[in-house]
């Protein structure tokens, strides 16, 4: 699929847009805090219950 070069992210040589590495591991870690809080939630429903 072909983007304006205008675009903020990379294009490749085939001229298709890339995702910098950097974009990609801020996903990665929003996933992961995410899941945490998730899961601290969680925990803390759990806990609080048995008071």
């Amino acid at each position: 699929m072909k983007f304006p070069a205008g675009d903020a992210l990379a294009l490749n040589s085939a001229g298709d847009r890339v995702v910098p590495r950097s974009i990609a591991m801020m996903d990665l870690l929003m996933l992961a805090l995410g899941f945490l809080f998730f899961a601290l939630a969680i925990g803390y429903t759990y806990a609080c219950e048995r008071l």
